[in-house]
């Protein structure tokens, strides 16, 4: 039994460790947009109001910051390819592929597609990087296996077509539709939680972290349009919210801890700016017991919310201007803002009193 578990312990911590040399090299993107995405926030209508909504500046800066996410999946293939020690140039592809523009267009025109007879995912991958980072390991194992056994005369011309063709079924009608399962179970375990009430609410909040790490966020928005067609949110968009900004005390009480320049950008940008991934995975997943601090934290600060019937009428930013979505006909903000500062409180207390510098 030890074995076993120090044999499901190491795989864990390799798959884990891989999905973060993965990511690591993104971050000065992440950050980078992330960042922008904080100032348009402090310099758009949600606060001073200096620039407006429909400025070509803030139109810009909007558009500019949206592709760092958007492209993500092309960005992490790229570092996946260190990673796995394959063809950067065809890894590239291998995301871009997923985010086409005419596959986007026929996604959203309700276009059933095949390849060589198979069914393909009609889903959408901006933004996503399990999907992208799943299919450049396939990737590696497909090309750099041609590259052993081929001949080298032909192998300019057949490793790159074989590889390219391959990974179009494999990633359209396999990964995609893993996705898409993962995705609806997702949107079916939200609407149950959403049943068990306060204590709903505390599960939600903590495995928050675990649905962005398996790059489910597609199936969390679909389950907050579902929400919201009812007119009110009592669990899952305020949850969100909570979470970015433990995300960001937790994240600060490491900057405090570490003195490292990143780990602050980091901590601003999840908390205002309500972009998780340069914090999470650039940090805090490499730090186990941050991690759990993230969790407990939240676990608290969403039994308050849920305990008090914190409850969201609108769709914002999942940054701390986003406590603005509870005013509404059963105003909860106040209660909103207790939750927050429990969560945030917990999450920085445990992490500053547990964590020692270079911990991973």
């Amino acid at each position: 039994m030890k074995k076993l578990f120090h044999h499901i312990s190491s795989t864990i911590s390799k798959v884990l460790s891989a999905l973060v040399d993965c990511i690591i090299p993104t971050m000065p993107i992440l950050i980078g947009v992330g960042m922008l995405k904080v100032i348009l926030i402090i310099l758009g209508p949600s606060a001073l109001n200096i620039l407006s909504e429909s400025s070509d500046t803030f139109t810009v800066l909007s558009f500019v910051a949206d592709a760092g996410y958007y492209f993500m999946p092309v960005y992490v293939a790229v570092s996946s390819a260190d990673t796995f020690k394959t063809n950067r140039y065809i890894a590239a592809l291998t995301g871009a592929m997923l985010i086409s523009p005419v596959f986007v267009e026929l996604v959203d025109a309700g276009r059933e597609l095949t390849i060589f007879g198979l069914p393909i995912a009609s889903t959408h991958y901006g933004n996503q990087v399990i999907s992208s980072i799943i299919a450049v390991w396939i990737l590696s194992y497909i090309h750099n296996g041609l590259q052993k056994y081929l001949p080298e005369s032909i192998q300019p011309i057949v490793v790159p077509l074989v590889s390219i063709v391959a990974m179009v079924p494999i990633s359209f009608c396999l990964i995609g539709p893993i996705g898409v399962f993962l995705g609806n179970r997702l949107v079916d375990l939200i609407m149950w939680l959403k049943n068990l009430g306060p204590i709903g609410n505390a599960i939600m909040c903590a495995i928050i972290p675990f649905i962005t790490i398996a790059g489910l966020g597609g199936a969390n928005l679909s389950a907050m349009l579902l929400l919201a067609s009812t007119g009110v949110d009592p669990i899952l968009f305020f949850s969100n919210v909570l979470y970015n900004n433990i995300l960001g005390f937790v994240t600060l009480a490491l900057y405090i801890r570490d003195k490292k320049a990143e780990m602050l950008a980091s901590a601003i940008t999840a908390a205002l700016g309500g972009t998780s991934e340069p914090a999470l995975f650039g940090i805090v997943m490499k730090d186990v017991k941050a991690l759990m601090a993230l969790c407990i934290g939240g676990f608290f600060g969403g039994l308050y919310s849920g305990i008090t019937g914190v409850k969201s009428y609108a769709m914002a930013s999942f940054g701390t201007f986003g406590i603005i979505t509870t005013i509404g006909p059963d105003s909860s903000i106040i209660n909103a803002a207790i939750s927050m500062i429990i969560g945030c409180i917990i999450g920085f207390v445990l992490c500053y009193v547990t964590h020692r510098k270079n911990d991973e």
